[in-house]
């Protein structure tokens, strides 16, 4: 990769210049959502987010194929404002882990969080050598 593509690449991430993504819920359904995960999803602490960047990794096939066997997908959410975490793990803003399922077309389920996406964000294809050298 040349250094132009990887600056690319990320300026998108940090600077939400990828391509608008729909996902996300309103302000106002936020705590109706909090409430469905609380009822539906009671083993997951949920974690309110904002201003966020949804990332896709390019990835070849056959790494591809072990985050099939895993049933991860590989996603993840960088936001860079965190409203609420229930938790309580004080941070600013989060990057999630890889992507295990994703419901109502805002609740983003990592291993061990339900992250609640709120408003419209971006949506990012990186290669996996800037994901390493700027999320370690």
């Amino acid at each position: 990769m040349d250094l132009k593509s990887y600056l690319a690449q990320v300026d998108q991430i940090f600077n939400g210049d990828g391509v608008s993504c729909d996902f996300g819920c309103s302000e106002a359904s936020v705590s109706d959502m909090i409430a469905h995960i609380k009822e539906y999803l009671p083993a997951y602490p949920y974690c309110v987010i904002a201003d966020w960047v949804w990332l896709d990794i390019k990835l070849e096939p056959e790494i591809q194929a072990l985050f099939d066997i895993r049933g991860a997908k590989p996603c993840f959410i960088f936001a860079h404002k965190v409203i609420e975490d229930q938790a309580q793990r004080s941070f600013k803003s989060v990057r999630t882990t890889y992507l295990q399922e994703f419901q109502k077309n805002c609740i983003f389920l990592s291993k061990n969080t339900a992250y609640l996406l709120v408003g419209r964000g971006t949506r990012v294809s990186v290669d996996p050598q800037v994901l390493r050298s700027i999320f370690f």
